[in-house]
């Protein structure tokens, strides 16, 4: 590789760097939508604390469980501390969907909110309804996480 070349790679790379730092924002000046540098999506800032949703690239296709094991295990995968997140309860992810309706590419999303001993609650991200789906059927899920600014 000539000097010439290698000139032009770091150019690049301190280019790309800076379209990064343009594209993702800083916690602390974060808004509604924002994207964090960690690919998390703000949905909630409210006295000094943010509820973020993981990057779509961490959701699951699963059935209900307890633990959403699937779900940890993907944010693992990721880079992420899986013990800072949670899947949210229904109240979340219909808050989630009626600030970023634009958030969710499933139809179904699953939520930690238990119904009776065979359902659980789920959110239709495609028309905005909440309904009461058994437990064995396969939703998309998205795991949340509150952090201090």
């Amino acid at each position: 590789m000539t000097q010439l070349q290698q000139e032009v790679q770091n150019l690049e790379a301190e280019l790309q760097e800076f379209q990064e730092e343009l594209y993702f924002v800083d916690i602390e000046i974060a808004s509604v939508g924002d994207v964090l540098k960690d690919g998390s999506i703000v949905l909630q800032k409210s006295n000094g604390l943010l509820l973020l949703v993981a990057p779509e690239s961490t959701e699951v296709k699963v059935k209900w469980s307890k633990e959403f094991a699937e779900v940890f295990q993907k944010l693992k995968e990721q880079g992420f501390n899986p013990s800072q997140w949670f899947v949210p309860t229904l109240e979340q992810l219909h808050l989630a969907y009626e600030t970023l309706p634009n958030l969710f590419s499933s139809v179904y999303y699953w939520s930690s909110t238990e119904g009776t001993g065979k359902t659980s609650w789920c959110k239709n991200c495609a028309v905005g309804t909440i309904i009461e789906g058994s437990k064995v059927i396969t939703h998309g899920v998205r795991a949340f996480r509150c952090v201090s600014y």
